[in-house]
């Protein structure tokens, strides 16, 4: 019996460019921007402080664009880090629908931009990126050696293999990792919170009077 599962090369069930390159300093605005802007620090950030990956265009910065318009990237769209230090951050996110907001979004060269095909789910997609065997991979240089600075090059990443299920399959996986990432996100809160309380107990006991 044929497996249900097929394993593909990422150039097969993904279209994969670079992000734009800027040359200047990016000036974020905050009001009367008509784009905003994915770049590495935020996005990680992001990550950390929630523990999700996927990522609504509102939680970016707002620039100016007078680029063209087609560097514009949407929601359905995964950013994988394009560059990093050896063993560091390498991470994928998933820019989702956001109905709050409705500005495009421009990828900073920083990142590659995934665009998955009808077969695979864009969820999924970052999702089997961040598995960690191929974070392992991807953040020890792609199978190089000898550098402390990890460049992934196109040609690389579209030979990346992804187990590719059934569509089916592949929302019954989305549906227990937005699962067990909300349950991480509320263990981080219960932390947070506990560690607040121990912090003004400690203070309250340095403020005794010694006897």
């Amino acid at each position: 019996m044929p497996s249900a599962t097929n394993v593909k090369k990422l150039g097969e069930i993904a279209n994969i460019r670079t992000g734009y390159t800027f040359r200047d300093k990016v000036e974020e605005v905050s009001k009367a921007g008509n784009a905003h802007v994915a770049q590495i620090t935020e996005v990680r950030a992001f990550w950390e402080e929630t523990n999700s990956s996927l990522l609504y265009p509102r939680q970016l910065p707002k620039i100016h664009w007078q680029g063209k318009e087609k560097m514009f990237v949407y929601p359905g769209s995964v950013l994988l880090p394009a560059r990093g230090s050896k063993g560091g951050y390498f991470r994928a996110s998933c820019l989702i629908p956001d109905e709050e907001e409705q500005l495009p979004v421009v990828v900073s060269s920083q990142f590659l931009v995934m665009t998955p095909k009808e077969s695979v789910l864009p969820e999924f997609l970052c999702w089997s990126l961040n598995r960690p065997a191929l974070q392992y991979w991807l953040s020890e240089g792609a199978g190089s050696q000898g550098t402390s600075i990890v460049m992934l090059n196109m040609k690389t990443v579209k030979e990346l293999t992804i187990e590719v299920p059934s569509l089916e399959t592949q929302k019954k996986i989305l549906h227990l990792n937005r699962l067990w990432e909300s349950e991480g996100q509320l263990t981080n809160a219960l932390l947070k919170n506990r560690e607040t309380m121990v912090n003004g107990m400690f203070q309250k006991l340095l403020k005794e009077k010694t006897v």
